[in-house]
């Protein structure tokens, strides 16, 4: 039987990936666009792996037919306005 997991373990390897990798799963959940070659996207689908000594995550938009790696995609930023309107 094993025990619970330690908390050291809980913690993300690469943060700044781990929180990229969130307001993608945010913007597909939500349908809001994101940045990809210049262009206004939606995410069609995500996908996450282990590559290497990490997580990856690979990201489809709707009517691009190739995998792109979830680092080649921007965010787009969110006005101060729609963040605050849920208050």
């Amino acid at each position: 039987m094993t025990g619970p997991v330690p908390n050291s373990q809980d913690e993300p390897l690469d943060l700044d990936a781990y929180a990229h990798q969130l307001r993608l799963l945010k913007s597909a959940h939500c349908c809001r666009p994101v940045l990809y070659q210049g262009k206004h996207q939606f995410i069609n689908s995500l996908t996450v792996h282990h590559g290497g000594s990490g997580i990856g995550m690979i990201v489809w938009l709707k009517g691009i037919t190739d995998a792109i790696d979830s680092a080649d995609i921007q965010i787009k930023p969110t006005a101060p306005s729609e963040e605050n309107s849920n208050a």
